[in-house]
C-alpha cells in the first residue's frame, strides 16, 4: 500500500474518512461520472479565440449563468437530478434575465487569453515524447485505451480513462463568491426544499446577482488549463501530490504530472 500522503490534496477531508491514499479513492459509495462543465470552452469557440477573432460580449451573460448553475449544483442533495436543476435554472434565467438583456450588454467583442502550452514527457531525465497545442484543444483525454485517448498512457498501473485536461473559463472572484454563497445557503437551510420552484428561483436570483455584483466584466473570466483525475485506480499526481478524483486543478508552466505508478514525468511548458 502507498505511504499515506498528508499534503494539501485533502487526505484528512471528512469525505474520505481520513483513509490512506491507497484506500481513499474507494471510500465513497456514491457513483460519480466526469463530464465537461458549462464553463469548458467549446472547441469551435476556442478556435475562434485562438485565431483572435474575438468573442461577442453576450458570452459574458452566459458565463455568469453557467457559473451560477455550477455552484448551485454542488449543494443539490441528489446528483441524479442535476439535469432537472439545470433545466429549472435556465428557465429562470430565460424569464428573469433575457427579456432585459439588451440593457446589460455593451455591444462589442472581447479577446480572452491563454498561453500556448504543451506537455513534455520525460523518462530518466530524457525527453521521450511531447504533445503540443494543449491549450488549443477544449478537452484532451489521457489513459491506457488508445482508441479513445489523445495522450496514451501505456504503464500497466494507468487506467483506461485516467485523467483529462480541459480549457475552462474560471471566475476570478470565485473565493469571495463561495464565501458569501455558502453563508446564504446556510441561512436558507431551515427552508431547504429543492422540489419547490420558489426555493430554487430564490437561490438562482441570489447567486446570479452575486456574480454580477462581484465582477461581470471580461477580466473576471480568464481561461485556464486544468487537469482532472477521472477516478483512476492508482491516481494522478501534480508536483508529487495526489489529486482528489473529479476535482479540477489549474495547471501553470513548470507543473509536473505523473500518472499511476509510471516513472514518466509530464511537464507543462510554454509552446
Amino acid at each position: 500500500m502507498d505511504a499515506p500522503n498528508y499534503a494539501r490534496t485533502g487526505l484528512l477531508s471528512c469525505a474520505y474518512a481520513g483513509l490512506p491514499v491507497a484506500e481513499q479513492r474507494f471510500a465513497s459509495a456514491t457513483s460519480t461520472k466526469w463530464f465537461p462543465s458549462l464553463l469548458t470552452v467549446p472547441q469551435r469557440l476556442l478556435w475562434s479565440i485562438t485565431n483572435e477573432d474575438g468573442v461577442d460580449n453576450t458570452l459574458l451573460n452566459f458565463l455568469s449563468a453557467a457559473y451560477t448553475y455550477e455552484e448551485i449544483r454542488k449543494y443539490h442533495p441528489d446528483p441524479s437530478r442535476h439535469s432537472e436543476l439545470m433545466r429549472t435554472m435556465f428557465n429562470w434565467y430565460r424569464k428573469a434575465i433575457v427579456d432585459g438583456m439588451e440593457k446589460t450588454i455593451t455591444p462589442g467583442t472581447f479577446q480572452p487569453y491563454l498561453p500556448a502550452y504543451c506537455l513534455c514527457v520525460l523518462k530518466e531525465g530524457k525527453t521521450v515524447a511531447s504533445y503540443g497545442d494543449l491549450s488549443r484543444r477544449g478537452v484532451t483525454l489521457c489513459g491506457k485505451d488508445r482508441d479513445v485517448n489523445d495522450i496514451p498512457l501505456d504503464h500497466p498501473s494507468c487506467s483506461a480513462q485516467h485523467a483529462v485536461l480541459e480549457v475552462n473559463f474560471v471566475y476570478a472572484h470565485a473565493e469571495e463568491f463561495q464565501k458569501q454563497f455558502s453563508a446564504f445557503i446556510e441561512r436558507m437551510s431551515h427552508q431547504s426544499d429543492w422540489d419547490s420552484a420558489h426555493f430554487v428561483d430564490e437561490i438562482c436570483s441570489f447567486a446570479y446577482e452575486l456574480v454580477r455584483n462581484l465582477g461581470k466584466e471580461e477580466d473576471s473570466w480568464p481561461m485556464e488549463l486544468q487537469v482532472t483525475d477521472l477516478g483512476s485506480t492508482n491516481g494522478t499526481r501534480l508536483n508529487g501530490e495526489l489529486l482528489r478524483p473529479l476535482e479540477r486543478v489549474t495547471l501553470i508552466e513548470g507543473d509536473v504530472l505523473t500518472f499511476g505508478c509510471s516513472t514518466r514525468s509530464y511537464v507543462v511548458v510554454r509552446a
